[in-house]
């Protein structure tokens, strides 16, 4: 962010804190929050202060591999995959930000990481085969064939291989077990963490697998429960003792599946979108938000609109979700707290202006810049990147406005990537994102 004169920052932190509502639990709004922003294109890593958003580091060189996603831990760190270095990347957000880290990474296309519940391993997973074919969401992804695990020990940062065989390998990682989703057999396998650790570099065999449904893109765990998105819906499986179950699959809303999820932070629901997008047309494309309980099947749909949807954020009170439109953008956000008024609809929209170099009707979008959304986990603030700008809106949801905005030093080209790190916060999702 290019610096501000004192005083205009100085205003700038009051009217936040006259703006922003008091966020619902004080340890998440902790001074030791960080706003974390990677930039691939630009090879940078940019850390804020929240709520003051007052940049205090730049760590360059990194290249940040977007698909695998940033994973925060409760000590501070945040885990990525650097593609560039072929390294697993731990950066310390507190006192002066540094990287503290790293393990070195097989060859082949990274595709997800997970932590352990106690957060002391990352699985980084990898596609060895690299001829490509377009994924149902337009991105590039590896064609079937054999794949790695690499488990890191986050206390001594050493790194061990097993190879497998998969095709787009998605992982969660549960106690002292590794699930792989293997979308080559359309199943969840599980893999002993010890014989990961121990592989180095050599073949392992699952210990078990359970069917599941084809074209499995996006996976979590929470409370012995592995849930990935498929074609038949979100696929469920219980873990227990290192042995699989399958348990219920739950259908998605009527506008379609899901390929990307996000836990709430205390594991209870998981929330994604579907979507109508099979029309030439994007500018048509119907969305609908998804927050599913896998304990019980209960779901909520509300409708979004129409326009191009990528990703999306939580906190503990919304999920967020960003609309890119020909005419204006828009940001939706839906309350997640079961048991309250609303529960499962959106309860603000906030209209952005058309990002310039978006996506652009009539051609692929694609093709045009994208919009990424993150949440300070309290629900507070959220935080959308403009790609190709370098600006960062700073919006209050319970306001429904911007009420800042942080302008980085590089451009943020695709649209960068962007996470809230909050030491001493146990969040149940420990999957990069």
């Amino acid at each position: 962010m290019r610096n501000r004169a004192l005083g205009t920052a100085a205003v700038s932190g009051l009217t936040l804190a006259l703006l922003v509502p008091a966020p619902a639990s004080a340890a998440s709004q902790a001074t030791g929050s960080r706003l974390v922003v990677a930039d691939a294109a630009a090879g940078k890593v940019y850390v804020y202060s929240v709520p003051g958003h007052r940049r205090i580091a730049t760590i360059s060189g990194r290249t940040f591999a977007d698909h695998a996603g940033l994973l925060p831990l409760k000590d501070g760190r945040v885990v990525f995959v650097d593609e560039a270095a072929r390294q697993l990347v731990a950066l310390q957000t507190q006192g002066a930000p540094r990287v503290v880290g790293t393990a070195p990474l097989p060859e082949g296309e990274v595709t997800h990481l997970a932590a352990d519940p106690a957060g002391r391993h990352v699985v980084v997973a990898a596609a060895e085969e690299h001829d490509h074919e377009e994924g149902e969401h337009g991105e590039e992804e590896p064609k079937h064939g054999h794949g790695t695990l690499t488990a890191v020990d986050l206390a001594t940062y050493r790194a061990s291989t097993g190879v497998i065989h998969t095709g787009h390998p998605g992982v969660v990682v549960g106690a002292g077990t590794v699930v792989h989703r293997n979308d080559d057999e359309n199943t969840f396998e599980s893999y002993r963490l010890s014989d990961v650790l121990a592989a180095n570099g050599a073949h392992i065999t699952p210990t078990g697998s359970v069917p599941i449904g084809a074209a499995g893109h996006g996976e979590a765990y929470a409370g012995g429960t592995v849930i990935g998105a498929t074609d038949d819906g979100l696929d469920t499986a219980k873990l227990s003792g290192g042995t699989l179950a399958k348990s219920r699959t739950i259908a998605w809303p009527s506008t379609g599946r899901g390929y990307y999820l996000r836990l709430t932070g205390d594991g209870r629901l998981v929330t994604t979108f579907g979507s109508a997008d099979k029309a030439a047309d994007w500018t048509t494309w119907r969305h609908k938000a998804f927050v599913a309980d896998p304990a019980t099947g209960r779901t909520r749909a509300p409708a979004l609109g129409t326009g191009f949807l990528f990703r999306h954020s939580v906190s503990d009170r919304t999920a967020g979700y960003v609309l890119q439109r020909p005419d204006a953008d828009q940001v939706s956000f839906v309350n997640v707290r079961p048991g309250t008024a609303g529960f499962g609809a959106v309860t603000s929209r906030v209209t952005l202006p058309r990002l310039p170099g978006g996506p652009v009707a009539g051609t692929s979008p694609w093709e045009g810049q994208f919009r990424r959304i993150a949440q300070d986990p309290s629900g507070a603030l959220a935080y959308v990147t403009g790609g190709g700008t370098g600006k960062i809106s700073v919006i209050s949801p319970d306001l429904g406005r911007v009420v800042s905005t942080i302008t980085t030093p590089s451009t943020l080209d695709g649209g960068g990537a962007l996470t809230v790190v909050t030491p001493g916060r146990d969040d149940a999702d420990k999957v990069g994102r």
